[in-house]
C-alpha cells in the first residue's frame, strides 16, 4: 500500500512539475513577444517623430470652425499602417482646454496625406501636436 501512495505522490510531483514548467515557458514567451513588439513600437516611433517634425501647421478659421491643418509625407519605403496625431489646445495660461486625436492608416510609401485637426474649442493660444504608431 505504501509503495502504492508513494508513487501516486510522485506521479503527482511529475505531473504539476510538468505543468509549472510549462506555463513558466509560455509566460517567458509571451513577454519576449511584448518586449519585442515596444522595441518595434518605439523603432517605428522615431521613424514617425524625424516624419512629422517639420509638419508645417496651419491655423485655418472661419464662421463655423477651426481647423489645424498640415502635410504629411511617407518619406519612407514601407508602408504605415498607422499613424495617430495627439494634439492639445492650451489657453494663455498654458491649461489644456482641448485634447484629442486624428489618424490615418495605410499610408503608402512617398505618399503625402493632408492632416486636419477639427478643433471644438475656437479660442485657444498655443497647440502641441505629436506623433506615434499605434493607438495604445
Amino acid at each position: 500500500m505504501k509503495k502504492i501512495i508513494l508513487g501516486i505522490v510522485i506521479g503527482f510531483v511529475v505531473i504539476i512539475g510538468g505543468c509549472v514548467a510549462f506555463l513558466g515557458a509560455g509566460v517567458s514567451s509571451v513577454d519576449n513577444a511584448i518586449k519585442d513588439v515596444e522595441k518595434q513600437t518605439a523603432k517605428v516611433d522615431s521613424k514617425l517623430e524625424e516624419m512629422t517634425k517639420d509638419i508645417k501647421w496651419e491655423i485655418k478659421k472661419d464662421s463655423f470652425s477651426t481647423k489645424i491643418v498640415g502635410t504629411f509625407e511617407n518619406t519612407s519605403d514601407e508602408k504605415i499602417d498607422y499613424v495617430q496625431f495627439d494634439y492639445k489646445l492650451m489657453d494663455k495660461d498654458g491649461t489644456v482646454i482641448e485634447s484629442s486625436f486624428t489618424n490615418e492608416t495605410d499610408v503608402e510609401p512617398k505618399e503625402k496625406r493632408k492632416i486636419e485637426i477639427l478643433c471644438i474649442e475656437k479660442n485657444f493660444d498655443t497647440y502641441t501636436i505629436t506623433s506615434k504608431s499605434s493607438a495604445f
